[in-house]
């Protein structure tokens, strides 16, 4: 146990009255991406005098700086908290109830089958004990004194019963085996009725003992409020169903769900649900920066004085100057940093959510946000054989698109890929891309090759390229093409790199890397646009080009 908690406890046990156990209930969840904040609540009637009331249901992996207790209608005298020596837990839920109950009407049902089938055997039982008598009967030794009329009665008498116990034996039989017959059906309920049990009966049974000890001046009901972290115990993630549309005036709309995960060993039943960004657990500061402290020594002068403390076996002169470190205040706080970094963004679900623990992947449907977008294309034709749609929207919400690395994306309602999503930020504007256009082809052509020697490293002095870059707009509609493509740049003055383009790109060094070319085209519906592009790099003779 870590320690034992007790807050203002100066009353002797001797003086309360009676232990009352307090069945605490989850009523409000705030899902953080590392963390769960957990809000119980409970309702009692307590008597008049001091009171302790154990506060019941309270899983064990939660992070005690974080405990919050508060209770009104009461005066608080103390709170005791243990991990060990812990009562047993007699709660039991009432859908687990139900479907322990359930288990156990089958397990009777199938009990009173094998006794009626075992009632039905014992009748054949005794009807083979009587064919068995009259076997023996018909081996005595004393009716070879008896008249053969009496005999031929008396065989026919034991003929007779034989046969009707038999049949008696056969029918009893036949009826225990019909009634075994239900025993399948009955297999399969139980199978049923013990994996029912098994999805709601999903709770840890271990609790921690928490005891808020009170004072009531008279008979009163005391209401009780728990909050608490769970570290790890559960995870939410957006989920957005991006859809393009194209008629009118293009718009981007993205439909924001969420996908909720719990394992707190404790399940939450119609609770209030909050989702945040905010990580209670995470860092409240920058970190510290530690000093660089560089020197800079002639070389020559170095290994001098290193072989003449060699020599002279003076080794200590050769160490590293004493370089001091650097002085570091820690402040005292504690685990649980209630401040965070940001305000965050936090969604709060409109109805009560259910979600079992370690079993339900819920998906919770938040709202949806609508952008105008402007639709064009990007085409490289150095890698693919298609142009791909993009719209590019700005976000003129006045909240944060979180990133998600579940979104799917749509042109028209119609999915047209999978793909993560970065998110943006109030005013953030986006390029978004919706699959390949097929109807605007590309082909890129080398025409000619020059160089010296084939292979990866050229041992020439000079290569030139001529490349051929096609593009053919199939659909029925015009596009706003950016195509790019690159050519080869040199920090070296003896190494020449040369190109020309017709026609002339729109602009290089896109984006600030340096040999991105791009054109911006408009392409009308059925047209061709073919680019000239050519390379000339010469370098001088003996050096090798990589």
């Amino acid at each position: 146990m870590r320690f034992l908690f007790a807050l203002l406890s100066a009353v002797p046990f001797s003086a309360f009255a009676a232990d009352i156990p307090v069945e605490t209930r989850v009523s409000e969840v705030t899902m953080h991406p590392d963390s769960v904040a957990i809000l119980r609540t409970a309702a009692v009637d307590v008597p008049a005098g001091q009171n302790r009331l154990v506060l019941l249901g309270i899983p064990n992996n939660i992070v005690f700086e974080s405990l919050r207790v508060s209770v009104e209608g009461v005066e608080r005298l103390g709170l005791i908290y243990r991990e060990e020596f812990v009562p047993p837990r007699d709660y039991t839920s009432p859908q687990v109830k139900a479907a322990e109950e359930a288990v156990r009407t089958v397990e009777l049902k199938i009990q009173e089958v094998r006794d009626q089938a075992e009632r039905a055997r014992l009748a054949a039982a005794a009807s083979e004990t009587s064919i068995g008598f009259l076997r023996n009967l018909g081996k005595n030794e004393g009716l070879a004194q008896v008249a053969p009329d009496t005999l031929r009665d008396i065989a026919r008498m034991i003929g007779q019963e034989a046969l009707v116990a038999g049949q008696a034996a056969q029918a009893a039989e036949v009826d225990a085996r019909e009634i075994e017959r239900q025993l399948e059906a009955l297999e399969e309920e139980l199978e049923h009725a013990k994996a029912a049990l098994h999805a709601v009966s999903l709770e840890d049974q271990e609790r921690l003992y928490l005891a808020l000890d009170t004072n009531a001046s008279e008979a009163s009901t005391a209401q009780v409020a728990l909050e608490y972290l769970a570290i790890g115990a559960s995870q939410w993630t957006p989920i957005y169903d991006i859809n393009l549309v194209t008629e009118g005036t293009p718009q981007i709309n993205i439909k924001r769900d969420a996908m909720v995960v719990q394992s707190t060993g404790e399940n939450w039943q119609d609770v209030t649900l909050h989702l945040s960004t905010i990580e209670p657990i995470g860092q409240t500061e920058s970190e510290w920066l530690t000093t660089n402290k560089l020197s800079a020594r002639d070389p020559e002068q170095r290994r001098k004085l290193s072989s003449a403390d060699l020599s002279s076996g003076n080794y200590g002169s050769l160490a590293e100057p004493a370089i001091e470190p650097p002085v570091i205040v820690e402040e005292t706080q504690s685990a649980w940093n209630i401040a965070a970094t940001g305000p965050g963004v936090s969604y709060t679900y409109s109805r009560p959510v259910s979600v079992a623990s370690g079993a339900d992947l819920l998906r919770l449907e938040l709202d949806s946000l609508t952008f105008d977008a402007e639709i064009t294309a990007t085409a490289t034709p150095r890698l693919d054989e298609t142009a791909y749609r993009i719209a590019t929207v700005t976000n003129t919400s006045n909240e944060e698109v979180l990133p998600s690395i579940m979104a799917a994306f749509y042109v028209d309602d119609v999915l047209v890929g999978t793909e993560d999503f970065d998110g943006a930020v109030p005013g953030q504007m986006l390029e978004l891309g919706f699959g390949p256009i097929d109807g605007l082809r590309l082909k890129r052509d080398v025409l000619n090759r020059s160089q010296g020697d084939t292979g990866l490293i050229t041992r020439s002095n000079q290569r030139v390229e001529q490349v051929e870059i096609e593009v053919e707009n199939f659909t029925d509609q015009k596009w706003a093409l950016r195509l790019t493509d690159r050519v080869p740049y040199s920090e070296q003055e003896d190494l020449v790199i040369d190109w020309t383009a017709a026609p002339a790109p729109s602009e290089e060094n896109v984006d600030n890397r340096r040999g991105i070319l791009a054109w911006d085209v408009d392409m009308k519906a059925g047209a061709k646009q073919m680019i000239r592009l050519n390379t000339s790099i010469s370098w001088p003779e003996g050096m090798e080009l990589r």
